[in-house]
């Protein structure tokens, strides 16, 4: 078995989307490869920039699944108060907190690249 065969026993799966994979087909048939080696090509040349990780106080993160927590409960409580105009205002400003606290744990998780 030569040294090509010996390197090419492993398979590596990965998930994507049906657009992407045949997008990604269509590339390599465009290039003149196979997927397989356009992606081996394309690994091989990617220059990866390692997140930076920050230490965090586990009572913090703590405190950020309360607050999601409350505010689901106040989202539900708005969404049973359909007929109160009050109760879409209310919606639309859970909105906007669950999205800064989503971009915050984002942040706490994988560091400063993570948006």
């Amino acid at each position: 078995m030569g040294d090509m065969e010996k390197k090419k026993r492993i398979f590596v799966q990965i998930q994507c989307s049906e657009e992407q994979r045949e997008s990604w087909k269509a590339k390599a048939e465009t290039a003149g490869v196979s997927l397989s080696e356009m992606l081996r090509i394309a690994l091989e040349e990617s220059k990866l920039k390692r997140r930076q990780r920050i230490d965090v106080d586990p009572n913090l993160i703590r405190e950020l699944a309360r607050i999601g927590n409350n505010l689901n409960q106040l989202a539900r409580w708005a969404n049973h108060q359909k007929s109160a105009a009050q109760a879409v205002e209310v919606v639309s400003h859970l909105s906007a907190i669950e999205n800064e606290l989503s971009s915050l744990r984002r942040f706490i998780e994988g560091g400063p690249d993570a948006d």
